[in-house]
């Protein structure tokens, strides 16, 4: 695949781009430049062909890995969480397995398993601009990520840096257009998911790296985390943040200065937080469809649309068991569990998946719908609705929360008054917290522990 950047793109470490803000941290500021270079010399402690684990939790340790493995040619496995048993499983898989973090106490732990390589980055070197440039290897298999388990096992999924790049190129070009100034209006990144996720690769590493835009150092994750990272914005910014995290906002009423647009993603966003959001940071909400398998595929204002609008080169046609999905920076065609309703003009509707029904009394129901419903139930900070794997047509489903004082009573007749009392759960389950991964999903394995654990727990008393 063959690229053609501007002379502001610092993927190539251009020498017009090597001068501007890559990385911006509290007290100091890594330009291009010193990225590049921390790159190279990381670099050349990597064995040409091992599989690198890149565990980097900062976006500076994330981002010099990141380079560094791609311009050794090596494989770049990002995890799908830091789970000790998939980890192991990951790297006895992998040839010449090294494991890049930040913190010693990290990698202390893969020693007998990997090379272990605690990186911190310098950006005193004296590596010349000429010897920063590269020809990258656009169509090799290089980069290795995992879905997030949560409709059963993490998948493997292989992509080249020329789908990534051109994914990348895809999504800024959308934003560019819905988003008043488009990508040249902003001076950095704000991001509160990890880079190991698609998600966060694509709004917090690729993007930057073909835009030219910096991103903060640190992943706010609290409201007032997040009002502080805005806070040290020159200029204006975007926020990258799951409805997790649009949700805590809203529920601390915290405005963010210098918000020019909030990108969300990872699960569905009911369109009332989207609004609410919208009007605490005066900026506007979009919302990513997307896949580990695909990348971002459409995006929609979802406090004011219920459509999908597709990027460019994205093409959806519904099938019997969902959808297939062509587009230019992923394998065509991908086939999506989700079921979707075209028209004419392109834009999607999204109906919900074969695997996603739940079947109670005769009745169906999407459950990923009724946990989308549960973001407003009132006194529910953090809760998921969950179906047995052994349920028959007479189970009910269950309800893991996180609150303490969520009135039971109160919660039921809320639901009745939106759903067929069939799904209002009959079981609710307190859990100290919910096992969601940093990108907030749910793995259906993690799930499954918990209720086993509290089934034991029962025939125990």
């Amino acid at each position: 695949m063959r690229q053609v950047f501007p002379n502001n793109s610092p993927l190539l470490a251009w020498p017009a781009a090597l001068a501007q803000p890559a990385v911006i941290q509290h007290q100091h500021v890594w330009t291009w430049r010193d990225v590049h270079a921390a790159a190279l010399t990381l670099a050349e402690r990597l064995a040409p062909q091992s599989t690198v684990c890149n565990l980097c939790d900062s976006r500076l340790g994330f981002l010099v890995t990141w380079i560094a493995a791609l311009r050794r040619g090596c494989l770049q496995v990002l995890p799908p969480s830091g789970g000790h048993a998939d980890l192991v499983a990951i790297l006895k898989a992998g040839r010449r397995p090294v494991v890049v973090a930040d913190e010693a106490s990290v990698v202390s732990a893969w020693q007998e398993h990997a090379e272990c390589i605690v990186n911190t980055p310098d950006c005193d070197s004296a590596h010349s601009d000429e010897s920063l440039s590269w020809a990258p290897a656009w169509d090799e298999p290089l980069v290795r990520l995992y879905t997030s388990g949560s409709t059963g096992a993490p998948e493997p999924q292989v992509k080249t840096l020329g789908q990534l790049t051109r994914g990348a190129e895809l999504l800024q070009a959308r934003l560019d257009q819905d988003v008043p100034g488009g990508m040249a209006s902003l001076s950095t990144i704000v991001c509160s998911v990890p880079p190991q996720h698609m998600f966060g690769l694509e709004t917090s590493v690729m993007l930057p790296l073909v835009s030219g835009l910096s991103v903060q150092e640190r992943r706010p994750l609290l409201p007032a985390d997040v009002h502080a990272a805005f806070e040290e914005v020159e200029g204006s910014a975007a926020w990258i943040a799951t409805p997790l995290h649009l949700r805590a906002l809203a529920q601390a009423g915290q405005q963010l200065p210098a918000c020019r647009f909030v990108v969300a993603s990872t699960m569905p966003l009911a369109p009332a937080l989207a609004a609410q959001v919208e009007g605490l940071t005066a900026a506007t909400v979009l919302e990513i469809y997307g896949s580990t398998e695909t990348g971002a595929m459409a995006l929609r204002r979802s406090a004011s649309e219920t459509r999908w609008r597709p990027l460019g080169g994205v093409r959806l046609e519904p099938h019997d068991e969902g959808a297939w999905a062509w587009g230019e920076h992923f394998t065509s065609p991908q086939s999506l569990a989700d079921q979707v309703e075209m028209a004419s003009d392109g834009t999607f509707r999204l109906l919900g998946r074969h695997g996603d029904l739940v079947k109670i009394a005769g009745r169906r129901a999407s459950i990923a719908g009724l946990n989308l419903l549960l973001q407003d139930l009132p006194g529910l900070s953090d809760g998921v609705l969950y179906l047995p794997q052994q349920s028959g047509d007479t189970e009910r489903l269950v309800l893991f929360h996180v609150d303490e004082a969520l009135d039971r009573a109160a919660a039921e007749a809320w639901l009745r008054e939106r759903v067929d009392a069939v799904f209002v759960p009959r079981t609710f389950i307190r859990v100290d917290r919910l096992p969601r991964t940093a990108a907030g999903k749910l793995p259906r394995p993690a799930l499954d522990r918990i209720y086993a654990d509290w089934k034991a727990k029962r025939a125990r008393q």
